[in-house]
């Protein structure tokens, strides 16, 4: 099985590869612009698969250039699958959208059928990218997975996971955060990366899937855990820069569907996941085995 992967280089490309190595698939790399149809006819004529990861996008964190969001995540998508119809329809072509695109009145264990509201241009053009890939699945078996927020070793401090754990790695005295309160589906790029890998090779997937663990942790909860593991306290102090008005107090993902899909396939435990960056940090990419989906 080889797997062409776009994104292969970032953070999540990077787990992804190692865990189609792990399931005995092969990575190709599929690395072009997005917004050129050309380079992606030619990108995609040179390569040999039989599915596809689609990584490859803007991400939220650059919230300013907004019509990226639009030219990468909307446009670029349907610009790969228009190549990838034409040089080998029926191929399976996993999406990463977005859990993002539920929006803020989403509330609790959120179901693939629950109502969206995106309510950002991130969100909306990831929207919008599962709207208009519809108009090729009679060419393609296209598979939308909607991830909640997930974390890992490598990932940039940009983030608030990575970000707390600096903090607690540098032993800072202080650190500036938003909503403490807020509950949140955190999970693990491991086995986000295993996901991905498992819907690649699965017999049968739905058009449809969360990419969750189920489960909910405060903010608070991730600064007790980190103070544990540290042995160092950190005072927090509310940036009202980082404060969302309106959040709801539990926002997490329903798994059901991709546990019935990966019979095999389980999320790490959020503690193991600070354990492993707080102890591994920058010093570079440690995978545990991959699991096997039969």
């Amino acid at each position: 099985m080889r797997v062409a992967l776009t994104g292969a280089t970032g953070f999540t490309g990077r787990f992804v590869s190692a865990a189609l190595e792990q399931v005995g698939a092969t990575p190709v790399v599929l690395e072009v612009d997005l917004r050129d149809q050309t380079a992606i006819d030619q990108a995609v004529d040179r390569l040999d698969f039989d599915r596809v990861i689609h990584l490859a996008g803007h991400a939220f964190i650059d919230a300013s250039d907004w019509q990226s969001f639009y030219a990468v995540n909307q446009l670029g998508t349907l610009n790969l699958l228009d190549a990838v119809s034409r040089k080998k329809p029926g191929t399976r072509c996993i999406l990463a959208s977005s859990a993002q695109v539920y929006g803020p009145n989403a509330e609790g264990l959120i179901t693939e059928d629950a109502p969206t509201n995106p309510v950002n241009h991130y969100a909306i053009s990831k929207r919008t990218m599962e709207e208009g890939a519809e108009l090729w699945r009679d060419r393609l078996e296209i598979v939308v997975t909607r991830p909640f927020n997930y974390t890992g070793v490598g990932q940039d401090t940009q983030y608030l996971i990575p970000k707390i754990v600096d903090h607690f790695r540098r032993r800072a005295d202080v650190i500036e955060l938003g909503n403490t309160w807020v509950k949140r589906d955190f999970g693990d790029v491991r086995s986000v990366a295993d996901a991905y890998a498992g819907l690649a090779l699965a017999n049968r997937v739905p058009p449809v899937v969360n990419v969750a663990t189920g489960a909910a942790s405060s903010i608070g909860d991730i600064l007790d855990q980190l103070t544990t593991i540290s042995g160092h306290h950190i005072e927090v102090e509310v940036n009202q820069a980082f404060v969302r008005k309106g959040d709801v107090e539990v926002l997490a993902g329903d798994a059901t569907l991709l546990r019935q899909t990966l019979p095999g396939w389980q999320p790490q435990a959020i503690s193991d996941t600070l354990q492993w960056m707080y102890a591994e940090g920058e010093t570079g990419v440690v995978r545990r085995g991959c699991r096997d989906f039969g």
